[in-house]
């Protein structure tokens, strides 16, 4: 068994960063789309008829709202589980190793 102690706090929250932020793009397409297919439907007499283009503004919010987001909620994540893997023990992983030659 291997012991996972301690998760860096930088490397952490870039990675859920990242990750969040890809999630954001294609959350934001999908309200793009949306968005763009019902503001035709429903005319010019609506407020929410300009809806495409609040739409297309979410392509670009959304991926740095949800990377801000994921930035964050990644570095507080890896702090308080270093903090309790410090107090309890780290999580324990069984890693194996193939030690076959792969044949080409």
């Amino acid at each position: 068994m291997v012991k996972i102690e301690k998760i860096g706090v930088s490397s952490a929250a870039k990675i859920y960063g990242l990750t969040l932020g890809v999630l954001g793009f294609v959350i934001g397409i999908f309200y793009a789309i949306f968005l763009s297919a019902f503001s035709g439907l429903l005319g010019d007499s609506f407020p929410i008829a300009g809806a495409g283009g609040i739409g297309l503004i979410m392509v670009i919010v959304f991926p740095i709202m949800y990377g801000i987001i994921g930035f964050v909620v990644g570095a507080l994540g890896a702090v308080i589980y270093n903090f309790v893997a410090s107090k309890i023990g780290g999580l324990e992983i069984q890693l194996s190793k193939d030690d076959k030659i792969p044949m080409m």
